[in-house]
């Protein structure tokens, strides 16, 4: 679905007018009040001057938001995408934040589970085990460490307590969908020592299919157990032991690749390319048969965690955080994304007399892949914090962490020979600081710091060992002014940083092999407010960030007799970004609750020279271009009725959400298109039981999520092809694979039911 400027603006406003409708209407409740330790300590969401999007577990339960992806529909600024579930190179998120994009190795923003960095894939993480989700906007290295240059993501788990808690949950949909829930929770002294032991199994069966062979693909299995113990022997000191492990099983991805023959611009081009909004299709081409029975994903993962608190005299408390995670995961697809190997391995279909040369990687079997990874992952933090009642405030802390990577790409046939991408370590110790001065009982400033060491390293059996070490000093500096208890501005001006990385494959020549680090300085100012005694709050912020060596993607192409090509990282000069983020929500009478959030992003290039530019454009400058991945706008509205349902209730629930075209590529040509998906929902509370009946995506959006610039390794233009248009015939003199567009499959409407059961 698409809608024109004028249609959109007219659409925002619209939002705009329904969440402010009835303000001054009288209430009989507040709205939901959120907890937060965005700054390391228990704040009011409302008082922290940061921009922060916060869900309870029950919000998050009752929107129907099973994992993260739907979770960035309601998060101004925000995006993710589901495809990432598959791991793809390492298991890396890439969440996007404020426009701060990345195409390949670690993303911008970094996963934490209970303050813990998590660099295995957050997807399959149970929702049902969380409560509470925060994601933290800005650069947050001061205090959360590396890998937060543009925010970070918290998971915080439920744990036990003195209320004894037993619930059963369960989903069933449409697609083979469904999941059920265990959660027992409680005392086993009072006071003393808790308990927490979830389980869970998810399965579902996949919304598209196969032409090859009929199945269906982008199938899904998952089984989590996870728990912990707390131990409080006296008041002064608290011990919680936590972890967890994941068990994944999923089909093939559910990704298919829009060939070269829609290319529609730059004709002329030696990769001619595609402008507009990408196709959308029903169904997906793969060889999943030449995969041997290893396709799709298998994946283990376990997390552990150990937090000791001690309340020390004077209001001291010192903190104590250690994690670790260990992953193995083998994920075996089609990465020609096309069944190329099994339509047309030696030749290429309607280019008469032409085979294809040895190193092609259809040939030879090298786009068949089977990618073993194992990632071993500790970090520890300890942090002593001054009495937060006082007029000033301290904490001082110190952090390590490590990481052990392995990551090797096999092949199915002798002809495409493994590629062992080495032992990735990464090393990294800091030491942090915060001070706080009330300087009125209305008016505080703070600053916070951080010195990082890092040191990064790649270890291959015959090439040896290359790394390199990255300093930085990371600073934070805000001031708050408060008109009221509920009513404050805030502005903070934060560094951010991100290491060099190193491009693994053993093939590169040794002027690749490293990106440097890159940095940011972000300036934000903010408001939050609650208004008309608790019945209305809104949220505004308003940022600039001024963005050096941001690492982005270039191909190379490998020489004979290695041929094919391979993507890598590049430092790609200078960037800005402006933006503003509004939330608003409002109890408009004691049943009725409505809301919206907005997000504008202006994500441009200042200083970027590339190669496939100059092909395209003539001019390799890409100053005034927009960055990939990054929509433009966001928004959505939603509203939710209760009405009794005898002496117990019921509620009806809907939101829309849009969500702007995202580019493919620095090129700004090829794009999603734009999203707008709608939800509906009716449920009932009971003494024990609520149950909720859903529809997800009423309109049958099929928009995709995200859109990558790839090749066409089925259908190369060759000299010999003939092509029923000529304008898409090969360029004179060149033999160089044409661009195609991999896009991941929407997802489909889907109606379903949810219950969940107390005793």
């Amino acid at each position: 679905m698409s809608i024109g400027n004028s249609s959109r603006r007219t659409a925002l406003l619209s939002l705009t007018s329904l969440a402010f409708l009835g303000t001054s209407m009288p209430a009989f409740a507040d709205l939901e009040e959120i907890v937060v330790t965005a700054r390391k300590r228990d704040e009011r969401l409302q008082d922290v001057p940061i921009a922060i999007a916060a869900f309870s577990g029950d919000q998050l339960a009752e929107r129907g938001s099973n994992d993260l992806f739907d979770v960035t529909r309601f998060t101004p600024g925000f995006s993710f995408e589901r495809n990432n579930r598959y791991g793809i190179q390492g298991g890396v998120n890439r969440p996007v934040i404020r426009g701060m994009s990345s195409v390949l190795g670690e993303g911008n923003a970094s996963m934490f589970v209970d303050g813990i960095l998590f660099s295995d894939n957050i997807l399959s993480f149970p929702m049902d085990l969380v409560e509470r989700i925060e994601v933290i906007k800005g650069p947050q290295a001061a205090l959360f460490g590396r890998a937060t240059f543009s925010g970070a993501i918290n998971f915080i788990t439920k744990k036990g307590t003195n209320e004894p808690e037993n619930k059963v949950s369960v989903r069933a949909a449409e697609y083979d969908d469904y999941e059920a829930n265990f959660l027992s929770r409680g005392p086993i002294v009072d006071d003393k020592l808790f308990y927490m032991v979830h389980a869970r199994y998810y399965t579902f069966g996949g919304m598209y299919r196969n032409t090859l062979d009929g199945r269906k693909i982008g199938d899904e299995e998952s089984t989590n157990f996870n728990a912990s113990i707390e131990y409080r022997p006296t008041d002064y000191f608290t011990a919680i032991l936590s972890g967890g492990y994941s068990r994944d099983r999923d089909g093939h991805p559910a990704q298919t690749l829009q060939s070269r023959f829609y290319n529609n611009c730059h004709l002329d081009a030696p990769r001619q390319y595609y402008c507009g909004a990408v196709k959308k299709f029903n169904s997906a081409t793969l060889d999943i048969e030449g995969l041997e029975g290893k396709d799709g994903l298998e994946r283990d993962s376990t997390r552990l965690n150990l937090q000791l608190t001690w309340d020390l005299p004077n209001g001291f408390t010192l903190v104590s955080n250690t994690g670790a995670f260990f992953t193995e995961q083998y994920f075996g697809y089609d990465s020609s994304y096309q069944g190329a190997t099994a339509i047309a391995p030696i030749t290429v279909p309607g280019a008469p007399g032409y085979t294809r040369l040895p190193s092609d990687p259809v040939r030879n079997g090298n786009v068949m892949r089977y990618e073993i990874t194992d990632r071993d992952e500790w970090s520890t933090e300890l942090r002593l914090s001054s009495d937060p009642a006082e007029r000033f405030r301290y904490m001082i802390g110190a952090y390590h962490y490590s990481s052990d990577r392995t990551y090797l790409e096999e092949h199915f046939w002798e002809t495409a020979p493994p590629i062992d991408r080495g032992l990735t370590k990464v090393r990294n110790n800091a030491i942090f600081a915060s001070a706080a001065y009330d300087l009125t009982d209305q008016w505080e400033v703070t600053a916070e710091l951080r010195y990082s060491e890092e040191e990064i390293s790649n270890t291959k059996p015959v090439q040896g060992t290359i790394g390199r070490n990255f300093y930085s000093v990371t600073p934070r500096f805000t001031t708050t002014y408060k008109f009221t208890p509920d009513n404050m501005v805030y502005v903070n001006v934060a560094k951010g940083n991100k290491p060099g990385v190193i491009n693994a494959d053993p093939r590169f020549p040794p002027e690749i092999q490293f990106a440097d680090e890159e940095q940011a300085w972000s300036y934000e100012v903010g408001t939050k407010n609650i208004l008309f005694d608790g019945m209305l709050s809104t949220n505004l912020a308003l940022y600039y960030i001024d963005w050096d060596d941001q690492q982005l993607t270039s191909t190379y192409f490998f020489p004979e007799p290695i041929g094919g090509s391979q993507s890598y990282i590049i430092n790609a000069g200078k960037t800005e970004i402006k933006g503003l983020e509004l939330e608003v929500e409002a109890r408009l009478t004691d049943a009725l609750t409505a809301g919206l959030t907005y997000a504008y992003t202006d994500a441009k290039f200042k200083e970027f020279n590339d190669g496939e530019a100059n092909e395209l454009f003539g001019n390799p400058s890409l100053k005034g271009k927009k960055l990939p991945a990054v929509p433009e706008q966001q928004a959505s509205v939603y509203g939710k009725y209760s009405f009794p349902v005898g002496i117990h209730s019921g509620y009806v629930r809907a939101d829309v959400s849009y969500t702007d075209r995202k580019y493919a590529q620095v090129y700004q040509l090829a794009h999603t298109g734009e999203a707008i998906v709608a939800n509906m929902a009716i449920g009932f509370e009971f003494d024990r039981l609520d149950v909720q009946l859903f529809v997800k995506n009423l309109t049958d959006d099929r928009t995709p999520s995200s859109v990558a610039r790839y090749v066409d390794q089925l259908n190369l233009n060759v000299p010999q092809y003939v092509n029923e248009n000529p304008a898409q015939n090969n360029v004179p003199g060149t033999t160089v694979s044409e661009r195609g567009f991999l896009i991941p499959l929407a997802y489909k409407r889907q109606i379903g039911i949810s219950a969940s059961y107390r005793f």
